[in-house]
């Protein structure tokens, strides 16, 4: 529990509101904790083996070319480094935290503890930047869209990387000093009969709270770090996800409407520009779903984080002990779901996982067969579409066109200018 003086008050207790909603966060720890510790085990694992396999998938000679993508590598990693801590963490202090032959509050123990609270709020905070700098990134490209631009190049995206990495690291330094280490003087461990240890052993136990320092002067360094925490670690950068994925919506927006206008024309180079586009477009909505996932699992914690500032004691106390366990299950879910989303969007990157865990000659044999049943596909519908269309319609389709006078009356000439494959920009797809 932490007290500070003069703090302002969020909750009123002598209000019946108040004590209904407090009574029902109660009722839903007591339902949630039992179950929480395996969910997070699971969750965690799982998100490990994905990140694993996500980090060796965009390494590939074929998908590290893409500023996007080596931006996305970075997040994995940060996430491998939050859910490894987290794992360790859940399996000794929730699932373990009963073993009557293992002390669970020992000097070291609270030490591990101390560095995961600093690296998960570290990492965590890391790739929400990194989010933000793939946002602009794709921004960029989008608005720059031209041959070689920097900001397609992975270099730009390393650079920022190591930016964002530097300064966040530096920022969270202070969450050093408001933690502590104290030992607990009202009771000490002691093993069950049932365990190999000598007759009357005990240990001391140690516990984690905040620092004297921190909560001296009414908080002031603890409000300070928790207003950084808030303000620039969650809300700042969920601001700028929030404008940025706008941004990038409304290019989406503005593609379709393009797309449109050329699929109007008849052109091979209309065509083949709308099939780049097209490509172009599923990578930057796929980029806006994982933005919208990082809106909804952080934007929740930075206001949680300002109301803490604002009103220390009460959301200390309550809103996070009652609600810290789903705080973390929002952060777990963020960081274990960019696998499943790429898995679903882009097929590129299905088919590079592929040969990242399928041995090559069956990874051939796999796409031999899909290829064949493709092809057969597309020749049936062919032949069923022949066969529906009139002798005069199927002379028609066998007709050469005069491919070098077509043009789209209704298209802008600004339009079609785009269409020529030898000006269009190569813009970088998943």
């Amino acid at each position: 529990m932490i007290a500070c003086p003069n703090d302002a008050r969020l909750f009123d207790f002598n209000d019946n509101t108040t004590q209904e909603i407090i009574a029902n966060l109660k009722v839903f720890q007591r339902f949630y904790a039992p179950i929480h510790g395996y969910v997070c085990v699971a969750l965690c694992v799982f998100g490990i083996l994905t990140n694993l396999v996500h980090v060796a998938v965009l390494s590939r000679p074929s998908m590290r070319s893409s500023a996007v993508n080596c931006l996305l590598t970075a997040v994995a990693i940060c996430d491998l480094g939050t859910m490894g801590t987290y794992l360790i963490y859940i399996v000794h202090f929730v699932v373990f935290r009963h073993d009557k032959c293992n002390p669970t509050f020992t000097h070291g123990w609270m030490q591990f503890l101390l560095w995961h609270v600093v690296l998960s709020i570290t990492l965590h905070s890391t790739s929400l930047w990194l989010a933000v700098a793939m946002a602009f990134v794709r921004r960029m490209t989008l608005r720059v869209a031209r041959l070689n631009s920097k900001w397609q190049r992975p270099g730009i995206a390393w650079k920022v990387s190591l930016v964002v990495y530097a300064s966040v690291f530096l920022l969270c330094a202070p969450n050093m000093l408001v933690h502590d280490i104290a030992e607990y003087t009202h009771a000490v461990w002691r093993p069950s009969q049932n365990c190999n240890y000598p007759v009357n052993y005990t240990e001391k136990i140690y516990t984690f709270s905040i620092s004297r320092v921190a909560t001296a002067n009414n908080c002031r360094i603890f409000k300070a770090n928790i207003w950084m925490i808030g303000i620039v670690f969650k809300v700042i950068p969920c601001i700028l996800l929030l404008f940025l994925s706008i941004g990038l919506m409304m290019k989406l927006r503005d593609a379709e409407r393009n797309r449109r206008k050329l699929t109007s024309c008849s052109s091979n180079s209309s065509y083949a520009t709308s099939k780049q586009s097209t490509k172009t477009d599923r990578t930057t909505l796929m980029l806006v779903v994982i933005l919208i996932v990082f809106l909804i699992t952080e934007l929740p914690q930075g206001i949680i984080s300002i109301l803490c500032a604002i009103y220390t004691a009460d959301v200390h106390n309550y809103l996070y002990y009652y609600l810290g366990d789903v705080l973390d299950l929002l952060s777990l879910l963020n960081s274990s779901v960019n696998f499943v989303l790429y898995c679903i969007m882009s097929s590129r990157y299905r088919k590079t996982f592929w040969t990242v865990v399928l041995p090559s000659s069956i990874y051939k044999r796999m796409w031999q067969n899909r290829n064949a049943s493709q092809t057969f596909n597309m020749v049936s519908r062919k032949a069923s579409r022949k066969s529906v269309l009139s002798p005069e319609r199927q002379n028609r389709d066998y007709t050469l066109l005069p491919t070098t006078e077509l043009q789209c009356p209704s298209t802008p000439g600004s339009l079609r200018s785009n269409t020529d494959s030898s000006s269009s920009p190569k813009i970088e797809h998943l």
